[in-house]
Order: structure tokens, then sequence, then C-alpha cells
């Protein structure tokens, strides 16, 4: 394992001290949790993007999509099936 050092300010600091005493940690182990949670975000994030990026080329290169119509009884079947309390539909 590494040393990394961080430079932050007294504020934060003091935020970290008390909340990981609060959550029964260190500050240590507090703020590599809080790194940890941050990268995965940043993995996800980065791994959605590409996703949709590919998802766009494959659409403008000619690969079937799925119709709105189509995707939007998909949706509202999901909706009618699971506890998400619904909204009323906007008059169009």
């Amino acid at each position: 394992m590494s040393t990394t050092t961080l430079r932050i300010d007294d504020t934060l600091r003091e935020r970290i001290a008390r909340l990981a005493q609060a959550l029964d940690q260190t500050p240590h182990n507090f703020m590599v949790e809080a790194l940890a949670q941050k990268a995965d975000e940043a993995e996800w994030r980065m791994a959605m993007q590409l996703d949709a990026h590919q998802r766009d080329q494959a659409l403008k290169a000619g690969e079937p999509g799925v119709e709105w119509h189509e995707m939007r009884t998909y949706l509202q079947e999901r909706l009618k099936a699971s506890d998400v309390p619904q909204r009323k539909a906007r008059a169009r």
C-alpha cells in the first residue's frame, strides 16, 4: 500500500473528523471509503458514456433500434408492475 498526501483546508478536515467520529471510524478510513465511492461512481459514469457512444454509433451505422412507441409501452408495463407511484399523464 502506498502513501498519498492530501492537502485539505481546516474546515473540511474538521468536518471529516466530526463525521468519522460520529460513524465510529478513523478520519483515514472515512477518506479512503469516500475516495473509493467516488472512483466507483466515475467508473460507472464512464462505462455508461462508452455504452451510449457505442449504441449511437451502431444506430448511425444502420443497426436497428427500438421504436419509441415500443419503449413507451415497455416502460408503462414496468411501472404498473412496480411499487413506484405513478404521475398523471400530461395532456398533449
